[in-house]
């Protein structure tokens, strides 16, 4: 069919979407009815809400209104669109109107739209172009896919300004198996290979490792993506940003791993390796479906880890010494406890690193192998090739070692092999999901171990948790509940004449103002004595036993942390959080977590939920820097009267701190400050992903233009000059916002 100028017609009829679909009888006066009352709530597209309600699809939106105006349906999937035709509508326009230029032809220019009956859409590509406009249909999905395609994104231009973050990361390649169909990677390879991507790939894991993530969750949401880390065993939020950027961002990460970029719909594992300064990383990376795409977690291995020692694990001097004499006994079991993400393995490669050694034999059966010990033969678990937990232990047992490592006892058959090997002169190590050391021992009954071999094979178990520690920079302030939780605290456990505290961390530059920087174990040690192995029958309980040891010294981890809590390396909060000490018994006396905290607490959240009954929607939040009270009270009166929420700071250090605890979507800052001025607060934010695509505004007088120019060059968004005009500044606010990626 022959392409005509339409847009002519299309205007004469004059029609509307809704009316448009229903002549078409695609849906009735009463659905668009309904449409149209959720468009005055929801704000979107009509055609959107359509979809949204199930009545139709975009493919058959387009039918409909290629037949009615008479004017082609375009499909997009295949088809290639030119640079410089691309190049005559701007991003912004295209996206915000869902249009697409296709190609130059009769004195004018095609292009594509999702809904044909925009009239104002045509005035802008009128004025926009300045050429004849021949109209077809696409649907909605080709368009947005298109878009995605030919247009750079904000957040890919973005990476573009302020200071590097990916410098100096280097992903080494692993040699591809001969399998491996070599003409198919490179053409995905080169999918992949654009530099904004790439450089938004390096830059979100070179950010994870200097603030010292374990792990990086890329997630999919509805209508976004949000990109968080875990430091410290905490999740963290880093940046919420267009959904359009988690396909080529999850896609360049599984291409780098060695996956199947194309399979979507099925879990898959891959890793790989990288070099970031001077040191070498090993990333696994996992993906998984779910309803919005593709869940991407990468866990970072620090090299250091395999060089860890018993002495920098946190055990106090009585529990080391216990530990020490136990690993150091020629053959029987020692079993480490604790949830995932406690430091079990940690713990047994530092008991490997004491132990290891040219007279002794040491074999290791892991799932993954995490970190490479020299001197250590380590075996790899391969269900595939028949090498499991219970098969790789009875072949490596005919290896003839001193000392076996089995990453995990999951099962009767592992947990057998384990206490037999024990018995006949082999030391081994295990990992078992418990809550605490003394349920270790009913666990293994439960698998179906007898209790006898229980006792005559396991020497020890240690319980574990990881706990943050205070930040040693910022250790500045007293807890406010110190006092009443001493009162509960049995007297032994501090010396009444000195000033005995909690402590907490202020927040400062170095810990991300979170007052916490790396993490310690809190432990318990529950050495297998004669007088506990007399009461390991069938039956037995793991308070009983936790009673019979604790008779033998055997303490909680709970005291290890409240502990450490005075001795000011963690927090009583911590303590709570890891290892709640509700009720802790001790020969002295009971302590019970206060009471005043947890209703302190509680009492919060019910404000939080109060005020958050009252909206769904979050007004945006506006951080204001300015040392000028005048200028202060004049744009938060300006922007309080639109609707917005603010926060204010008088100099750039509160401004910095005030930005990771309140993330506000947009700063708007003066440049020449007490302290940190503006452009050294600009660079900063810029300089990490979390604060990197916040839009900021600076304020600056009509004769600084050095210093506009420098704070532009920094990063800074906008500028705008003093006096305000509102209405400027809000027309300003209201388009950095719209185009803002985070949310």
């Amino acid at each position: 069919m022959n392409v005509q100028d339409n847009e002519k017609r299309i205007s004469e009829k004059r029609k509307k979407l809704g009316e448009c679909l229903v002549f078409a009888g695609l849906i009735d006066g009463k659905t668009l009815a309904e449409a149209l009352e959720l468009q005055k709530i929801q704000k979107k597209k009509l055609g959107r809400i359509l979809i949204d309600m199930g009545v139709a699809d975009d493919k058959t939106i387009a039918k409909a209104l290629s037949e009615q105006l008479n004017i082609p349906l375009i499909h997009l999937k295949n088809l290639e669109i030119e640079k410089k035709i691309i190049s005559m509508v701007p991003c912004e326009l295209a996206e915000n109107h869902l249009i697409i230029p296709i190609k130059e032809m009769e004195g004018g220019i095609l292009v594509a739209m999702a809904n044909p009956l925009d009239l104002f859409a045509m005035d802008d590509l009128r004025f926009v172009l300045g050429k004849r406009i021949h109209i077809a249909v696409a649907p909605e999905g080709d368009i947005l896919t298109a878009i995605e395609k030919h247009y750079p994104r904000d957040i890919e231009n973005k990476m573009n300004f302020g200071p590097a973050m990916d410098e100096g990361i280097e992903f080494v390649r692993r040699k591809v198996t001969e399998e491996t169909d070599l003409t198919d990677i490179k053409k995905i390879l080169d999918l992949t290979k654009r530099p904004p991507i790439i450089r938004l790939t390096n830059a979100v894991i070179a950010d994870a490792i200097k603030l010292n993530a374990s792990d990086i969750h890329i997630e999919p949401q509805k209508d976004s993506m949000i990109i968080r880390y875990r430091i410290d065993g905490i999740m963290r939020e880093i940046m919420k940003t267009a959904r359009h950027i988690q396909a080529p961002l999850v896609s360049r990460i599984k291409v780098i791993s060695n996956m199947d970029i194309s399979m979507r719909r099925k879990p898959q594992d891959g890793k790989t390796q990288i070099k970031y300064g001077g040191k070498f990383y090993d990333l696994r990376v996992s993906t998984i479906p779910t309803t919005y795409g593709e869940s991407l977690t990468i866990r970072i291995l620090n090299p250091n880890a395999s060089n860890m020692t018993l002495e920098s694990m946190g055990l106090s001097n009585r529990l080391f010494e216990d530990f020490s004499n136990a690993i150091s006994l020629p053959q029987g079991m020692i079993l480490v406890t604790g949830p995932t993400g406690s430091g079990k393995s940690s713990t047994l490669y530092a008991c490997l690193n004491r132990l290891n050694s040219p007279t002794v034999h040491i074999i290791t059966l892991e799932d993954p192998v995490e970190y490479d010990i020299e001197g250590v033969n380590q075996v790899q678990i391969n269900p595939l090739a028949g090498i499991t937990f219970g098969s790789g232990l009875r072949s490596i047992l005919r290896q003839d070692p001193d000392i076996v490592m089995v990453g995990e006892i999951r099962d009767f058959e592992t947990a057998s092999i384990a206490c037999q090997a024990a018995q006949t002169g082999h030391l081994v190590f295990s990992t078992l999901h418990t809550n605490d050391a003394p349920s270790t021992i009913t666990r293994l009954v439960d698998l179906g171990i007898a209790p006898f071999l229980i006792s005559s094979s396991l020497i020890a178990v240690v319980g574990q948790r990881l706990v943050r520690k205070i930040c040693p920079l910022c250790k500045k302030i007293k807890d406010p509940m110190s006092s009443k939780i001493i009162k509960r605290l049995p007297a032994s456990f501090f010396d009444k004449k000195k000033d005995t505290t909690f402590w907490k961390g202020a927040g400062c530059e170095l810990c991300n103002y979170s007052g916490y920087s790396g993490r310690i174990g809190l432990f318990e040690v529950l050495i297998i004595n004669q007088a506990l192995r007399e009461i390991i029958t069938d039956g037995v309980t793991a308070e009983v036993l936790k009673k019979a040891a604790e008779g033998n010294g055997f303490q909680p981890m709970s005291l290890d942390g409240i502990r450490k809590a005075f001795q000011g390396i963690t927090t009583i909060d911590e303590v709570f959080r890891v290892a709640p000490p509700d009720i802790i018994k001790t020969s002295e006396e009971t302590i019970i977590q206060p009471l005043e905290q947890e209703e302190v607490m509680q009492e919060e959240e019910l404000q939080e939920e109060s005020i958050s009954s009252f909206s769904t929607v979050r007004p945006y939040k506006i951080l204001i820097v300015d040392d000028n009270e005048v200028i202060l009270k004049i744009l938060s009166g300006i922007l309080e009267s639109e609707g917005y929420l603010i926060n204010i700071a008088t100099n750039g250090t509160d401004a910095l701190k005030l930005t990771f605890q309140e993330k506000p979507d947009m700063i708007i800052t003066d440049i020449i400050m007490p302290g940190m001025d503006g452009v050294a607060l600009i660079k900063k934010l810029k300089a990490q992903l979390a604060t990197r695509y916040i839009p900021i505004i600076v304020l600056t007088a009509k004769d600084e233009e050095d210093a506009e120019v420098e704070s532009i060059n920094a990063g800074a968004d906008d500028y705008i000059t003093k006096p305000i005009n509102a209405k400027r500044l809000v027309a300003r606010i209201n388009r950095l916002l719209k185009k803002s990626v985070v949310k």
